[in-house]
């Protein structure tokens, strides 16, 4: 008897529909059997409401992001860490008009999701978060030693960890488990050293499970892919420079 079946996971769409929509196309070309979301629905982009809106009308299931927090709990800190005074400026220019921008419904259900998931699929058990297992805006790049990484694992009950917030998809096999990083489904971030690059892709993560024979000592198989996802970014800049929003977020959509 074997289980097999695809799972699709998202995150970090900030307020970009075009791209979500441009996402959810390729998943369903893809044939996945779930979507779930990690978080991150709003901020920097012009259609908060319209990315909520798509997403509880596909029933997708979703944990809560710094930025969801932030937005839903009517914070005056999305919990995004900026490095710098001018990105701090440009976040609050962002959370200010978010919080104005999004419906009273629509902030409801952003205060009433959940920060994690567990769920199984072709017998591999996965813990889903938005930051970290301990923090909702815990950054877990790809560089993090692997010590410190494995004790995400230590004394709970999952093999795979999927996480969001960095925008920077990668997948890292650990001696404990495996981390997957979805990237981003609305944002992108710089990439490389020196001078900054940015991809205007979006990206996701696609993950084939199975279960290729029951029992104890049943036989599984997992395969992961990072796929990357081309949509009309300029179109949403666009979008950005007539909302009010700062341009900042307009430009990093045109790859620069």
């Amino acid at each position: 008897m074997s289980s097999r079946g695809k799972l699709a996971f998202i995150s970090d769409i900030h307020g970009n529909l075009l791209a979500l929509q441009a996402v959810l196309n390729d998943i369903a070309g893809a044939e996945a059997d779930r979507v779930y979301c990690l978080g991150d629905l709003v901020g920097y982009g012009p259609r908060p409401n319209e990315v909520i809106e798509l997403i509880r009308e596909r029933e997708i299931p979703t944990i809560m992001g710094n930025y969801d927090d932030g937005v839903g709990n009517n914070r005056d800190d999305c919990g995004c860490a900026y490095p710098d005074p001018e990105e701090a400026r440009l976040g609050d220019l962002s959370l200010q008009w978010t919080k104005q921008e999004v419906t009273r419904e629509n902030r409801k259900f952003l205060a009433e999701l959940t920060e994690t998931r567990e769920i199984e699929a072709g017998g591999y058990r996965f813990k889903l978060v938005h930051g970290s297992p301990r923090r909702i805006n815990e950054y877990l790049y790809i560089d993090r030693p692997a010590k410190s990484l494995n004790r995400f694992f230590q004394g709970e009950d999952f093999e795979v960890l999927v996480c969001g917030h960095t925008h920077l998809p990668y997948v890292r096999f650990l001696e404990s488990g495996i981390i997957i990083n979805d990237g981003t489904a609305g944002k992108p971030k710089p990439f490389g050293s020196g001078e900054e690059h940015y991809s205007p892709a979006v990206s996701y993560a696609l993950v084939r499970v199975g279960r290729i024979r029951e029992g104890p000592q049943a036989d599984r198989e997992i395969s992961l892919e990072i796929r990357t996802v081309k949509y009309d970014q300029e179109k949403t800049a666009r979008e950005i420079e007539a909302s009010g929003l700062p341009d900042h977020f307009a430009k990093i959509l045109r790859g620069k």
